[in-house]
């Protein structure tokens, strides 16, 4: 399914989700647009590295934004959009009277430059 320009939930459902649970809290609620009850093989990890791992060296899945920073992922782990409209809308709550340090702010453009360049190419 690698070389699919995008994908329908339908068939990844023999596949693993792998979800990320930090702290006992359940993060898949907060991080992930798909409801987990109905999947058959769900995997938790406590680990973002492992998750990494496992993503990169099985046919196990996750869905998110579709980020995956150059040199930073593993060039295994690749990222196909799903088919229709399930895009993931990603904000940032700052207060109007908590000044960012220089340091915080390019953090926040290296973000928005990363997030703008994994934008999935139209088909």
């Amino acid at each position: 399914m690698a070389d699919l320009t995008c994908i329908a939930l339908e068939q990844l459902k023999d596949y693993p989700y792998l979800t990320y649970q930090q702290d006992d809290v359940l993060l898949h609620f907060a991080e992930e647009a798909i409801n987990v009850d109905s999947i058959k093989k769900l995997v938790y990890l406590k680990d973002r590295g492992a998750m990494n791992n496992l993503l990169s060296n099985t046919d196990g899945y996750n869905l998110g934004t579709g980020c995956i920073l150059e040199n930073y992922m593993n060039p295994n782990i690749i990222s196909i959009p799903l088919e229709g409209d399930n895009r993931i809308q990603i904000g940032l709550v700052k207060r109007n009277d908590v000044f960012w340090s220089e340091e915080l702010q390019v953090y926040v453009d290296y973000l928005k430059e990363a997030l703008e360049k994994s934008v999935p190419k139209k088909a």
